[in-house]
């Protein structure tokens, strides 16, 4: 009886181990089906609100395949989906389903004026759940500028987005109106030169939040520029990891890069962070003054001073 016993178990034991490896090659088998049959990730896309060529250009820009003569009125502005989907249709389909495709919910998102890029990225990916490193790689590919290529303000973006268009929407809406402000100041708009006023407009941007007295901080930097001066600001002092960091007398003496305007003369090499357009005004459109410093008074604004002398007047005062 106990041989019997033991053949029964080992026959039971066989049948469940085989049952098991069933199940487990069927869960194997639906997991790869689901994998196979699962389309690929939608397709996103942004529309300005403007004219037909504009968006025509901005649509080819994001890589649509459109044909001009196909375009007889403006799309809806907004955000288009499509489905997932490796090839999107061409030419005429394509066109008819930018005009009939619903239009994406958005949230909106903040580039604070004064901030980095990498912490822009950062509050971002918090809100999007898109990675950081990605949101940051993505901005770098798209933009002409390592910093200050968002201008500061709103955007609206879809809820469910991809680092690529977001980043195209924010790069692009920023550089079609650095395009509207440099054609207002009579300025051929071109990035390697322009951003020189990027850089500009950052300093001024760390030194006042008061859009009155920016003409006149412009103005002492392109006058030390003008005379050879170094231009000993702290706010240049706030770049990359150091935006919001307090600079010390020991960051003067220690920091060797060029962001020190203590050590080394002339600009920065790059934007230190995100404009607003009243900063990137005042860059383009300097107060004319013979001002060459400038310090903070106890009310939070600054007093200008044309020597050195009265400088260190108001300095004594204030301590005081």
């Amino acid at each position: 009886m106990g041989y019997i016993r033991e053949r029964l178990q080992t026959r039971r034991g066989r049948r469940i181990a085989v049952l098991a490896g069933g199940i487990i090659l069927l869960l194997a088998l639906w997991f790869l089906i689901r994998i196979v049959k699962q389309p690929p990730a939608s397709q996103l896309f942004y529309i300005p609100k403007a004219d037909t060529p504009q968006q025509y250009r901005v649509l080819k820009a994001q890589g649509l395949s459109l044909e001009r003569s196909d375009l007889t009125r403006p799309f809806p502005p907004g955000w288009v989906r499509f489905p997932g989907g490796e090839t999107l249709p061409t030419n005429r389909e394509l066109t008819r389903l930018l005009y009939a495709l619903p239009r994406e919910k958005t949230r909106r998102v903040v580039m604070y004026s004064g901030d980095t890029i990498h912490l822009f990225t950062e509050n971002l990916s918090q809100q999007t759940h898109l990675p950081k490193d990605r949101l940051l790689n993505t901005y770098y590919r798209l933009s002409p500028y390592s910093d200050g290529g968002i201008l500061a303000g709103y955007y609206q973006v879809p809820y469910r987005t991809t680092a690529k268009a977001t980043l195209f929407y924010l790069v692009h809406r920023s550089e079609a109106n650095f395009q509207r402000l440099a054609a207002t100041h009579h300025i051929p708009y071109d990035p390697k030169t322009f951003k020189r006023y990027l850089i500009v407009a950052s300093i001024i941007q760390k030194e006042t939040w008061h859009t009155d007295e920016m003409p006149r901080i412009a103005s002492v930097i392109y006058n030390r520029l003008k005379k050879g001066m170094k231009l000993q600001l702290d706010a240049t002092l706030n770049y990359g990891p150091y935006a919001h960091t307090p600079v010390t007398p020991e960051r003067i003496r220690t920091d060797e890069s060029h962001f020190n305007t203590y050590r080394y003369p002339g600009l920065p090499p790059e934007p230190i962070g995100s404009v607003s357009r009243a900063a990137l005004e005042a860059a383009m459109a300097p107060a004319r003054t013979d001002y060459l410093y400038f310090v903070r008074n106890p009310k939070g604004w600054h007093d200008f001073s044309k020597t050195y002398a009265e400088h260190l007047e108001k300095i004594r005062k204030y301590k005081k």
